[in-house]
């Protein structure tokens, strides 16, 4: 099985050589698994994808693109692979890598076009702030009633798909961090099988690192973005 896993990188320098070696080790783990990593610097100004370069790995791709935007790494990088399944994955590696292997094994066994890291599904796996639990389960029910996705846990930043599935997020318009909701809604609405899997999730793997993350503004954002996303899918 031919696959792409994309890692959307901005300014993400001071981490991004730890984390490439790091998804490296646990792509080597899964036997008759033909990889690749695709970093996509998304007009990052720190040289992330200097220092991507400088592993000289013939199994890491690095690209750019100067639309700045997690969404517009994934969709980038989507629109340019050939392989068979196709995963993404956040830089910070809050979602452990070694996760991938069960997500790959429901596509190999053909039981979902798409498999979906969650963290509300056994929080024993999940170190996280009671703060950001809450919110993300707000997050849900808002989604829910706005735009129909029904899975659990939309936003957790480590999915996987067939190639089917990835012609869907090709076509995606989100540029920033609300491109998971826009997928699955189009997934769900041309009747992809989608399927949540547990995954380990810790925030704090690189020390030191600032999230990008901010409570308040993002909440209003993905308000704003739920209605963007169903007017355009109207």
């Amino acid at each position: 099985m031919t696959f792409d896993l994309c890692v959307p990188a901005f300014n993400e320098a001071p981490i991004i050589s730890a984390s490439l070696t790091r998804i490296r080790k646990s792509l080597e783990t899964m036997a008759d698994l033909d990889w690749r990593i695709i970093l996509v610097d998304n007009a990052s100004t720190d040289g992330t994808a200097a220092v991507a370069n400088a592993l000289n790995d013939v199994r890491v791709v690095v690209t750019r693109t100067e639309t700045k935007g997690k969404g517009a790494a994934i969709v980038h990088a989507a629109s340019t692979s050939e392989a068979e399944v196709f995963g993404f994955i956040d830089a910070d590696l809050s979602a452990d890598p070694d996760d991938l292997a069960q997500l790959l094994s429901v596509l190999a066994m053909n039981e979902a076009d798409v498999v979906i890291g969650s963290r509300l599904l056994n929080s024993g796996l999940v170190e996280r702030g009671l703060a950001r639990t809450f919110t993300s389960r707000v997050f849900n029910i808002l989604r829910h009633l706005l735009l129909g996705v029904r899975v659990e846990d939309s936003q957790c930043g480590l999915k996987a798909m067939n190639a089917s599935a990835r012609e869907i997020l090709s076509s995606c318009k989100e540029t920033g961090w609300f491109l998971d909701m826009e997928f699955l809604a189009r997934a769900e609405r041309a009747g992809m099988r989608i399927r949540e899997v547990p995954v380990h999730w810790r925030e704090d793997v690189f020390h030191g690192r600032e999230s990008k993350l901010r409570l308040v503004r993002d909440a209003l954002g993905a308000v704003i973005a739920m209605v963007r996303i169903r007017n355009r899918l109207s």
